[in-house]
């Protein structure tokens, strides 16, 4: 940093500076968030602020009043903002304001809504390295949400890329030493593109861990959360909960939900197959297009939204909590008038979980409190009719002394909040009329104040015949008297001169003075008595933020569950029967994303049987453009469809309890990390066959292709063999049709059915017996545009070199644009040639053709 030319400021400053070195100072002035130095010009450029000097050193700022839309814009480019406030204004000649940071904001541990996304989650990480696993905890703050997990430690860190993954994590916290142990983790982070906030390892201890979380959820031991006082997740939860503490300014007291992890609980999805099967965003520019999500979201509010994706990313493996999902969604089905009520009144409800977390980090306004009197009284709508259903029915359980509580609150709020209120703390705007008779009466006080006033301006008028007085109000000189200069002859000596204009004096009296005097006066007094019943109103949130959080996910539940069946009834999903045993039986099943992008009822069902009479590993082949990645996509999806508790699109199934789905598919490289395709292939392959177990689903496409024939088939045929003996669910497709001629007695014969018609191939996307005797790539080629040139040149070099193959190839491949032999003409072409065009008539020519026609439908 450059040597700046120090004034008083500037010290206090650079003294700011000092404690918050990694993050972007806004330093209140006035009226204005300044930047300096540094700061200024990174600033300007990312902000395209005009940079401008102060004693010589870089300078620029933006209004405070208008900061959250900059803000918003430096936590997209992954800064962190320190706000530094005015907390105590100067005193004395010389002396300057008291400033100190009041909070830390950071894309991980914002809570207003200009900063955060509706239907998205925003989590914070902390993880460390204790006991040879990852201790891992990660919070969203903005909902009261804390967990905490134990991940295993291998050397490719693949728990945690899959925690990552899942989580789409934008913000971690990590033990400082641990970068330097485990340097590779840096690369890890960096290509998540993630905000690296370094804490010494002393912050990192179990004993750290179990003080900070019983000191935040209030209680001695951790007994209710299923943890020990010296569980491993705990090392990282202290130090989470500490950064958290340090950046908000505060201690952490209102964390609702404290959830520990644990492997068995959830479905198991790797990051790979979470990636492959698009579950929340897609591959190609990672929205939620065209995603399981985006196929199944029916909910109507932003927290059942946010909801469902976490039902997504952490599919049950309980027969018991799946079925009582089930059971719910049902019965909306069953009582459609009810549910066409809920979904009308959810969609007034708004995000309750996400404005308590501002009211106790002291970051709401009054708009949120009006929001929050109007969901508490939605909710009392819900809840009107089906009580028993709705309070004992869903995982959230509330007490009626709960229920009591926010009926008096809702009351309360519906009478105190003003309807007209905004986001900004307006005076006299907060509190309605009639809800505390002091704020009325000297609300009464302050409007006769205005009255007296102009009664005041009115006498002044006829008693010294000026026609013309005209009252206003400005905030540098207050309450005046405007009179123009053609009657400042008429003007009495007891009026004081306060500003002269062109064509106008503006005047006061003492009268006037002593009446300003009390409007001003009761102006005060309502705003400072307005501002306490607003913050008593506040307190009583406060006091209720555990029943108000169990409503907020009450609603966020009954949203997911109604969208569920929403979605079942909309597009005829079934619900599908949970099996203990290994077998799938899926009869017309359908892909849930790409069937919503074709007109309706034009996707083409099949079925999936994998049983140890059918056999357990399905070897699918068939032409490109067939559909086999589809069909082997839309089996685990349905698979993970029916473990998160919803209704799945199949006119029946069963469906076993898996342990985890397994998504081999794709081609990807990441030279970023020195990975080949390849490489990237067999890592993963080596993941499904050392973690797979007999109660997994794996969907394998083409294995083996990223390298030479040779050594391809021989690694597909091993994988084959090595998951038909472990008897695990496998849908494995392949262009090695050579496969197909082994011994397949052990596993099913699958193919997409096509037809060969008038030298066109179409589709049929039907699942059949058998095996497919082509790939038809070169009419794929032909089909994509390929030069006529290069598809002949490829068909001459496969026939040359069919022979050379270690195993024979279908011969029987349609040509659609296959040459004679070299030296020979086709007789078609030589006819063309010689035909006499000068020397015929029309009616010679028409019989030619015909001849022509002929002889080419005799070829075909």
């Amino acid at each position: 940093m450059s040597e700046p030319n120090v004034t008083p400021m500037m010290k206090q400053y650079l003294s700011i500076k000092e404690e918050y070195k990694d993050e972007v100072l806004f330093f209140r002035l006035g009226d204005f968030y300044e930047m300096f130095m540094e700061d200024a010009v990174e600033v300007s450029r990312i902000l395209n602020l005009t940079l401008t000097k102060r004693n010589g050193n870089p300078m620029c700022g933006i209004p405070y009043h208008a900061a959250k839309t900059y803000l918003k814009r430096l936590l997209d480019e992954g800064k962190k903002i320190a706000i530094c406030e005015q907390t105590k204004m100067p005193e004395g000649p010389g002396a300057i304001a008291e400033r100190e940071v009041v909070q830390v904001i950071t894309p991980g541990t914002v809570v207003e809504d200009e900063f955060l996304d509706d239907i998205h989650t925003s989590y914070i990480l902390a993880c460390t390295i204790i006991d040879n696993a990852f201790s891992v905890a990660y919070c969203d703050v903005s909902s009261l949400s804390f967990y905490t997990a134990e991940l295993a430690f291998e050397r490719t860190f693949h728990s945690l890329r899959t925690l990552l993954e899942q989580l789409s994590i934008r913000e971690i916290v990590i033990d400082d030493d641990l970068l330097d142990t485990h340097p590779a983790l840096k690369a890890v982070f960096e290509e998540k593109g993630l905000m690296v906030n370094r804490l010494p390892s002393w912050h990192f201890s179990r004993q750290k861990g179990f003080e900070k979380i019983t000191e935040a959820f209030q209680v001695l031991n951790l007994n209710a959360f299923s943890l020990s006082h010296d569980d491993v997740s705990l090392a990282a939860s202290g130090a989470l909960l500490y950064y958290i503490e340090h950046t908000a300014k505060q201690p952490l007291s209102h964390l609702q939900s404290l959830t520990h992890i644990r492997e068995n609980e959830f479905l198991s999805i790797d990051e790979s197959s979470r990636r492959n099967l698009e579950l929340l965003n897609n591959l190609q520019d990672s929205s939620s297009r065209m995603t399981l999500f985006s196929s199944i979201n029916d909910t109507v509010s932003s927290s059942g939204s946010r909801l469902l994706q976490e039902w997504i990313q952490q599919p049950l493996r309980s027969s018991t909590a799946i079925e009582k999902r089930q059971e719910r969604v049902q019965w909306f089905i069953e009582n459609g008038e009810e549910h066409h009520r809920i979904r009308s009144l959810l969609k007034e409800t708004r995000d309750v979980m996400r404005i308590i977390s501002r009211v106790s980090l002291g970051r709401h306004t009054p708009l949120d409190l009006l929001t929050l009197s109007s969901t508490l009284t939605h909710f009392f709508t819900i809840i009107s009719e089906h009580t028993e259903m709705y309070l004992e029915q869903f995982s959230v359980e509330m007490e009626k002394g709960e229920i009591d509580q926010l009926l008096a609150l809702s009351q309360i709020l519906t009478k105190a909040i003003s309807p007209q209120v905004s986001s900004l703390f307006t005076p006299h705007s907060i509190i309605q009329d009639g809800y505390d008779e002091k704020l009325d009466s000297l609300r009464h006080l302050m409007n006769s104040g205005s009255d007296e006033i102009a009664s005041y301006v009115t006498e002044l008028k006829n008693e010294y015949d000026i026609p013309q007085i005209k009252l206003s109000y400005n905030k540098i000189i207050g309450h005046y008297m405007e009179i123009t200069k053609t009657h400042s002859a008429k003007v009495p000596s007891s009026f004081f001169r306060k500003q002269t204009l062109v064509n106008s004096e503006r005047y006061t009296t003492e009268e006037l003075m002593r009446l300003e005097g009390e409007i001003n006066a009761s102006q005060k007094s309502c705003a400072d008595l307005e501002m306490q019943l607003f913050g008593a109103l506040v307190e009583q949130v406060k006091a209720n933020i555990t029943p108000i959080y169990k409503i907020g996910r009450l609603l966020s539940e009954i949203d997911c569950i109604q969208s569920f069946s929403y979605t079942a009834v909309r597009r005829s999903f079934a619900r599908p029967l949970l099996s203990e045993s290994q077998d799938i039986l899926i009869e017309e099943g359908r892909h849930p994303v790409v069937e919503q992008f074709l007109p309706q009822g034009t996707f083409i069902a099949n079925p999936l049987y994998l049983n140890n009479e059918k056999k357990r590993l399905a070897l699918i082949t068939g032409p490109n453009m067939a559909g086999k990645s589809t069909y082997l996509r839309q089996n685990a999806l349905i698979i993970i469809l029916a473990h998160i508790g919803s209704y799945v699109p199949a006119s029946r199934a069963v469906i076993p309890l898996s342990d985890a789905v397994f998504c081999r598919v794709g081609a990807s490289d990441n030279l970023a990390r020195g990975e080949s395709t390849f490489l990237i292939e067999m890592q993963e392959a080596a993941y499904i066959l050392r973690n797979a177990t007999d109660r997994s689903l794996i969907i394998m496409d083409e294995i083996g292709r990223g390298t030479s024939t040779q050594d391809g088939l021989s690694i597909a045929y091993s994988v084959m063999r090595t998951l038909e003996e472990k008897g695990i669910n496998t849908l494995f497709a392949t262009h090695y049709h050579e496969l197909t001629m082994m011994d397949t007695s052990s596993m099913q014969l699958l193919t997409l059915a096509v037809r060969e018609q008038k030298k066109k191939i179409i589709f049929l996307r039907k699942l059949i017996e058998g095996s497919a005797d082509s790939s038809y790539g070169l009419h794929v080629a032909q089909l994509a545009g390929m030069p006529k040139d290069v598809l002949s040149r490829a068909l001459q070099f496969q026939r040359e070199h069919y022979a050379s193959y270690a195993l024979s190839l279908n011969e029987g491949q349609l040509d659609l644009f296959a040459s004679p032999a070299e030296g020979e003409e086709h007789p078609v072409i030589e006819m063309i040639r010689s035909y006499p065009l000068d020397n015929v008539t029309p009616v010679d020519t028409m019989n030619f053709v015909a001849s022509l026609k002929k002889m080419v439908e005799e070829d075909e």
